[in-house]
């Protein structure tokens, strides 16, 4: 890279926002961005579209100066309050589309900076539930690239995960599980997502000349959603776990970002049950570092 394209990247500030961990969780996140960092200045916003981090982030992004900001939502679904009230907060949206997300993290902060007030009646198991969220301090037009959802990436790495416990792939069902949101429409969204991932794993199976699985199964746990909600998506999960070891054996493959964190309820849920499991998530395969270099490739072109 040139003098002159350095001076030009300088200027470009990348915004990686991820639900966030423990260290483990983050350091997978930072080492899938490190070679980003070396051509552009990379901050990180942790949590649920959190208000502090994001301002936090904007701000050290432009006191050095960046004049543009790229944000990069390293999360399985677009489908997502979270991703909406990220747009909102950071000026991409008017208005914000659903009830504001509880603040689980930095909350003395957010009392602080929001410029909303709180009572008592807003403080909950130590979670603030705003009753508005006004929108962050940030000067610099702001761009937003695409989720994870269905990108080629993420069906590759979906397929290395399956292929290590593979053996019979014609005798086998596989099902692919997300964590997934509480709204009906976002749940759709979300699982329209799996299955386009779910079909391009079956094109690259006969692409490759090797047999099609019998079946790739594509659902969410909905662990946050109402308790009949969330038991439901339970059963369901069990039932097609039963019904997919009728005639063969039955492969469940994560759909989660990071290691460490729900992904382990999924086995949990199903104990009892045969099925093969590695519990690998989509990190720390390296191949996650060129979807975060392609999104900021295509947000510059």
């Amino acid at each position: 890279m040139s003098a002159t394209d350095h001076k030009e990247a300088s200027k470009v500030g990348i915004l990686i926002m991820a639900h966030g961990g423990g260290t483990t969780w983050n350091k997978m996140v930072k080492q899938a961005a490190k070679p980003l960092t070396e051509t552009y200045p990379v901050e990180y916003a942790w949590g649920m579209a959190n208000y502090v981090s994001l301002q936090k982030a904007v701000r050290s992004l432009e006191a050095i100066g960046v004049e543009r900001i790229i944000v990069i939502p390293l999360f399985i679904s677009k489908h997502s309050p979270i991703l909406r009230q990220a747009e909102y907060l950071l000026g991409v949206r008017d208005e914000l589309a659903d009830q504001p997300m509880p603040v689980m993290h930095y909350t003395d902060e957010f009392a602080e900076m929001a410029g909303v007030d709180l009572d008592e009646t807003h403080f909950m198991h130590n979670m603030i539930f705003p009753p508005k969220l006004n929108q962050i301090e940030v000067h610099s037009p702001v761009q937003f690239t695409d989720a994870l959802d269905d990108h080629p990436i993420v069906a590759d790495i979906l397929r290395k995960r399956i292929l290590s416990l593979s053996e019979t792939p014609e005798k086998e069902t596989v099902v692919l599980v997300a964590h997934g949101p509480n709204g009906e429409e976002d749940n759709t969204g979300w699982v329209q997502s799996m299955e386009s991932l779910a079909a391009q794993v079956q094109q690259k199976q006969k692409e490759e000349g090797a047999s099609k699985f019998k079946n790739i199964m594509a659902l969410t746990v909905r662990d946050d959603a109402p308790k009949d909600i969330h038991e439901q998506a339970k059963q369901h999960l069990r039932a097609v776990v039963r019904q997919g070891n009728i005639s063969g054996d039955v492969i469940v493959i994560p759909v989660f970002l990071s290691p460490g964190g729900r992904e382990k309820s999924v086995a949990e849920r199903l104990d009892g049950l045969d099925f093969k499991w590695s519990g690998e998530t989509l990190l720390p395969d390296k191949s996650l570092t060129s979807f975060l270099i392609n999104s900021v490739e295509q947000a510059l072109n």
